[in-house]
């Protein structure tokens, strides 16, 4: 167990960096997050469907492929299983090294936003509403001069609160 928080490295790029933002390979909480999206992508046969996603030496040569992605299949299982506390930084390095060999530059710029897609829906909840209720908040948010619909929920929760405050 380390002590340190793990910081990801910085991507290496293939050929030239970029003039703004760049890329990380993963941290722990991302691997634990997106797990099944790394299993589904690591695959050798994905190369065929998108071949500029994923290095040259991984898409000519299956023997290699094979070998590197049972290594990062193992690793993410095993990180996967940890709490992020547990993880050593060293199984970290080696999984994030094992990335860079298998995805391009394009390849991986897709995977960061496919996590950050997974991250913002693990923060934010949907349901549903009747049309009826959401004609109410419209009125509300017109007649609040409220512009989303989560300014809309806040006015409410923070006009319940002081309603509830008020009786007590």
């Amino acid at each position: 167990m380390e002590e340190k928080e793990y910081v990801a490295p910085q991507w290496s790029y293939d050929f030239y960096e970029p003039k703004g933002k760049r890329m990380r390979l993963l941290s722990i909480e991302e691997v634990q997050l997106s797990s099944r999206l790394l299993n589904r992508n690591v695959k050798h046969t994905n190369c065929s469907t998108h071949p500029e996603r994923y290095k040259s030496n991984f898409k000519a040569h299956v023997p290699y492929a094979e070998k590197i992605w049972l290594s990062v299949c193992r690793a993410i299982r095993n990180i996967s299983a940890l709490p992020v506390h547990a993880v050593y930084h060293h199984d970290m390095d080696a999984l994030n090294h094992d990335l860079s060999l298998i995805f391009s530059d394009t390849g991986w710029r897709w995977i960061r936003k496919e996590i950050s897609q997974l991250k913002k829906r693990s923060r934010k909840s949907r349901f549903e509403l009747s049309a009826d209720l959401l004609d109410e908040l419209k009125s509300i948010m017109a007649r609040e001069k409220l512009t989303t619909f989560d300014a809309v929920i806040d006015y409410l929760v923070t006009l319940d609160k002081d309603l509830r405050s008020d009786e007590e």
